[in-house]
């Protein structure tokens, strides 16, 4: 199916009961008839608003190409508790947005999704929502207090008041500035695997969970990217209100067969999963038995008594710092393909990696043997480890990734008096004199003397 033949400005997306079809249209109008005269007489295209009940049986595919969501410029979207519930809604919602996603490399484009408070509700709006553009006004308006539909001037005679003047003015510059954005269009058959984050589809099972701030955005849509390619995923945003019961962590834990949590100083501090509200899950007997999905990835360097000690055992590793792409990829895999084990089970193993019993030396020591590529070589690494002195039966399996399999040779350098000693001999012998052996024997040589944790 191919794009409408006239360009749409933009469309509305909206969930109303049928008597309050007339102020939804009349609203759209009002946006329409301004973005005309912003953009000029000559400029082509048209606003849209299907004012009218979907039919049964209609297909999705007919109603995204009518409607334009894969093609307008921007999307005037009215919040309301039913649009939250609405199956089309949703759908729209998550096509327009996956296509502003592919848009945001530019840094300084305009809010192409243009939110509007149409009618007040007693929920919290979803966490993907927050992230995007939303008309706002003074707390004591009555379109903060109300909604927008209270404002809509009824019938021809209707008066309009300045506030609701000012909030169509407002709307209509953005959708004007929207058309500078050029953002792409998607294929209808690319919107076939997309998961709406609201609706009756919310609740439906994923593979993947991915949880961020929006301060970490950028890691966040990086391991989303790449768990793409292995299954479902859908986000849980980390900047939301304070969540004491847990409800988004336990409702994200059923869907999804892992919830990848992604752990900064930030996310710990804000935020439904801050360490508090950590500490909580942690101590409730009634996710005691999906906590094992969680796999927190830690993507800077958290203190320890930053961090509760509960997401130590469930720890898929140290992100930040590792230069190799792959190996960083590698880590996430292992994690989240690894068999789902019982907690009780997990917290009573020896701590996976990073333990809390590894300190900050043995860290930047496993980081420093990691980007040795005289080890980072599976074939080698027996014969490296043997040249160590090191006990064989603490030898990792080579087929671990660089950085992980770098720790447990640190932590079996622990083991024995001089193993870290060893470690840098061991490298000296393979690979004398580049930078990375250099460094190894730096932190080594720093080292000495120091009470072993």
């Amino acid at each position: 199916m191919g794009p409408p033949g006239l360009p749409h400005w933009f469309f509305t997306s909206y969930s109303d009961i049928r008597s309050n079809f007339p102020l939804v249209e009349r609203f759209h109008q009002d946006v329409e008839r301004w973005v005309g005269q912003i953009l000029g007489r000559q400029t082509p295209g048209r606003g849209f608003v299907d004012v009218r009940d979907v039919k049964p049986g209609e297909l999705w595919e007919d109603r995204i190409v009518r409607n334009g969501v894969c093609t307008s410029m921007a999307m005037l979207v009215l919040y309301s508790p039913s649009y939250f519930q609405s199956h089309w809604c949703a759908r729209e919602w998550t096509v327009f947005t996956a296509r502003v996603g592919r848009h945001r490399s530019e840094a300084c484009a305009p809010s192409c999704l243009i939110g509007v408070l149409w009618q007040k509700g007693k929920q919290d709006w979803p966490d993907a929502v927050n992230a995007y553009h939303y008309v706002r006004r003074g707390p004591d308006s009555v379109y903060e207090r109300h909604g927008l539909v209270h404002l809509v001037p009824r019938g021809p005679e209707g008066h309009e008041s300045t506030e609701y003047r000012e909030i169509v003015l407002e709307v209509a510059d953005l959708v004007a500035d929207a058309r500078a954005a050029a953002l792409p269009h998607i294929r209808v058959g690319e919107t076939a695997h997309l998961r709406p984050p609201f609706g009756p589809e919310s609740d439906l099972p994923v593979d993947f969970v991915v949880a961020y701030t929006e301060q970490d955005r950028s890691w966040g849509e990086w391991v989303h990217t790449y768990l793409d390619t292995h299954g479902s995923v859908d986000v849980l945003r980390l900047d939301g209100p304070a969540d004491p019961r847990g409800e988004r962590l336990r409702i994200a834990l059923r869907r999804a067969g892992r919830v990848v949590l992604l752990v900064s100083r930030h996310s710990l501090a804000v935020g439904p999963l801050r360490r508090e509200a950590l500490e909580t899950a942690f101590a409730d007997p009634s996710l005691c038995s999906d906590l094992a999905k969680l796999t927190p990835f830690f993507i800077e360097d958290v203190p320890d008594e930053a961090f509760p000690p509960g997401l130590l055992p469930l720890s898929g590793g140290e992100l930040h710092g590792v230069p190799d792409t792959e190996a960083v990829q590698d880590m996430i895999r292992t994690a989240v393909k690894a068999p789902v084990t019982d907690p009780a089970v997990v917290r009573q193993a020896e701590p996976a990696y990073p333990s809390n019993a590894v300190s900050s030396f043995e860290r930047t020591l496993a980081h420093a043997l990691a980007l040795a590529p005289a080890v980072g070589r599976p074939a080698a690494r027996e014969v490296w480890f043997e040249l160590t002195g090191l006990d064989p039966g603490y030898a990792p399996s080579a087929e671990l990734p660089t950085l992980l399999w770098a720790f447990a040779v640190v932590r079996a350098g622990r083991q024995v008096p001089h193993g870290y000693e060893g470690i840098a001999l061991a490298l000296e012998s393979i690979a004398p004199d580049t930078q990375e052996t250099l460094q190894v024997r730096s932190l080594v040589d720093g080292h000495k003397g120091a009470p072993d944790p």
